[in-house]
């Protein structure tokens, strides 16, 4: 009998959290800048057309089921701000150089002052 590896399966783990990571910041990049809906997302994820009940995860940075979420202006999660959740996008761009993107999220975020 083989030996499971554990090594293999660690390294998946890792790879699909960083996936999932990339998806969060693009998605609520999406959002922040207008570009897409979080029901556009879910559409575009799901398994059938028409219907967002069998859809896959969608991974984002804020919760749109809070009782106060406006698409166009998305609540976040209770224990961040829209700046700080900004700043660390914009952080997340730096590393991955993707300056366009940072200048979209410095444009956003003179919009909460």
């Amino acid at each position: 009998m083989e030996e499971f590896n554990w090594d293999l399966f660690e390294q998946d783990q890792r790879d699909f959290d960083e996936r999932m990571e990339r998806a969060a910041f693009e998605n609520t990049y999406l959002i922040l800048t207008g570009k897409a809906t979080y029901e556009a997302l879910l559409e575009k994820e799901s398994m059938q057309n028409g219907s967002i009940d069998q859809h896959i995860a969608t991974a984002i940075l804020f919760n749109p089921f809070e009782d106060t979420y406006k698409p166009k202006f998305p609540h976040l999660h209770n224990e961040t701000s829209r700046a700080e959740l900004v700043d660390t996008m914009i952080e997340y761009y730096v590393e991955t150089e993707e300056y366009e993107k940072c200048q979209d999220l410095v444009n956003y975020k003179d919009t909460l002052c």
